[in-house]
């Protein structure tokens, strides 16, 4: 038995994180020092490694490596094997501190989690296979899937009914209760025979379990051939889960829906830190920790960051009303062919301070600005801006301006501001939310025992470099 040792790499930005959570391949780890209990004792050629006695497949680790190499030809297996074991662990551990509902809160109204997965299956043998299950398609009779169908049929209205309600019926959900789903249960739209395999059939129940609301809305809708279409399209996933499972095994196919699964859950509990996510997105840990952070924090953070304060402190400026949009391209036009801004606005501005060339004075960044004010903050300095219409009542005449910032004055935002505390309190609370998770994803791997099938590997791992 040996101590595995992680080598300390930089963190990745946020930016980074956030590119590669979504890119579909596996999820770079957070790489501090830490240390595994492991052994070097597996050589079953169908594992890659034990983790506390779990198996994870060594098909796993090929498709990933197979898949990360699609984007990355220097992916390697050693580095897709540390990054399911890392997810494994960090997976397990948000499932039992967060709890399913937590990890995958939109649920309600996106796809479910089981068609989320079945998908991403599909999309990842496909991804590697497609040549593959192209030929098993086409050794079909017909070289059509629908060779597999032994009847189908679009239901009728009376059972649409019984299991939908009335049609024309006001409906402010288009969620079925237990009855109704027991009702769809008994509705079969579709019998196939798979190919070398079982036979089964599809029920509208399968298909309404498979809807986001956009789905459900259509089912509920009766939307002629819908219900039959989205069961064909199940049974091609069905097809192609029992060509990957004749292929390599049932263990294989189940332990990499687990490995995409756990990368989603690692990529929910990333988001929950902050990572990943948009600055402005609700973060369940940055916002506790946010909470949490003291003035003395804000102020240390205010000296070493005060660029990110900058702002426009004020802006000396002029401007011209005009009653419609003719007169304000025609003014438009004159200043765009050299006029002089004040004369024109003394000549046809239809404001107040036309006498004065529509001179609005130095106008500071302060309380809460008019929408004249905003407009002009909004400008470039030295440039005139396009005719750009008031807002107005449904039953006002609105006017166009035309605004010229003659000079103007940037300032930063004072430490004591709202402003200032929610930025620094956020971006503080971020950091210390991704060394909650690093520190979480060290312990994991230190409390972990690691059994790793080294044949496998095919470069120097950090797992085993600086083994000591």
């Amino acid at each position: 038995m040996k101590k595995l040792s992680f080598n300390p790499r930089p963190l990745l930005l946020h930016g980074v994180f956030a590119l590669l959570a979504g890119s579909g391949a596996f999820l770079p780890a957070l790489q501090p020092a830490a240390q595994a209990v492991t052994e070097f004792k597996l050589n079953d050629p169908v594992l890659a490694a034990r983790i506390d006695g779990a198996p994870v497949q060594a098909f796993s680790v090929e498709i990933m490596w197979q898949l990360a190499r699609l984007k990355n030809s220097q992916a390697s297996r050693t580095e897709a094997l540390e990054n399911i074991v890392a997810n494994r662990l960090l997976a397990a551990s948000a499932r039992k501190t967060y709890g399913e509902a937590a990890l995958h809160a939109n649920k309600r109204v996106a796809f479910s989690r089981e068609v989320t997965l079945d998908e991403q299956l599909l999309s990842t043998l496909r991804a590697i296979y497609g040549k593959e299950l192209d030929q098993a398609v086409q050794r079909q009779p017909g070289g059509k899937l629908d060779a597999l169908i032994a009847a189908q049929s679009e239901p009728d209205g009376a059972a649409l009914d019984a299991v939908f309600g009335k049609s024309d019926a006001l409906r402010l959900e288009h969620v079925l209760n237990p009855a109704q789903l027991e009702r769809a249960k008994k509705v079969t739209l579709l019998r196939y025979q798979l190919p070398q395999g079982a036979a089964g059939s599809i029920s509208l129940y399968d298909v309404y379990q498979r809807q986001n609301v956009q789905g459900r809305v259509a089912l509920f809708a009766r939307q002629p051939g819908f219900a039959l279409q989205q069961a064909r399209q199940h049974l091609a996933s069905i097809f192609v889960q029992n060509w990957a499972r004749q292929k390599f095994g049932e263990a294989a196919l189940a332990d990499l829906r687990q490995v995409l699964s756990e990368q989603q859950e690692v990529v929910a509990l990333q988001q929950m830190h902050g990572i990943g996510a948009d600055t402005d997105s609700a973060s369940l840990v940055v916002d506790q920790l946010a909470k949490q952070v003291k003035p003395a924090q804000i102020a240390a953070y205010y000296r070493k960051h005060r660029e990110e304060f900058e702002r426009i402190e004020k802006v000396k400026a002029r401007h011209i009303r005009l009653p419609d949009e003719a007169a304000a391209l025609s003014v438009a036009k004159a200043l765009a062919a050299g006029g002089d801004f004040a004369a024109l606005a003394k000549r046809h501005s239809s404001a107040a301070d036309a006498a004065s060339g529509g001179d609005l004075g130095w106008i500071r960044h302060e309380a809460k600005l008019d929408w004249l004010a905003q407009m002009a903050f909004a400008q470039t300095e030295g440039q005139v801006s396009k005719p750009i219409r008031m807002p107005a009542g449904p039953h006002d005449k609105a006017s166009w301006e035309i605004v010229l910032v003659e000079k103007r004055v940037n300032g930063y935002q004072a430490p004591e501001s709202e402003s200032v505390r929610y930025v620094a309190s956020q971006a503080i609370a971020r950091d210390a939310a991704l060394e909650q998770l690093t520190a979480l994803r060290v312990r994991l791997l230190r409390e972990a025992r690691i059994d790793i099938n080294r044949s496998l590997l095919d470069k120097p791992a950090s797992l085993l470099e600086n083994k000591s």
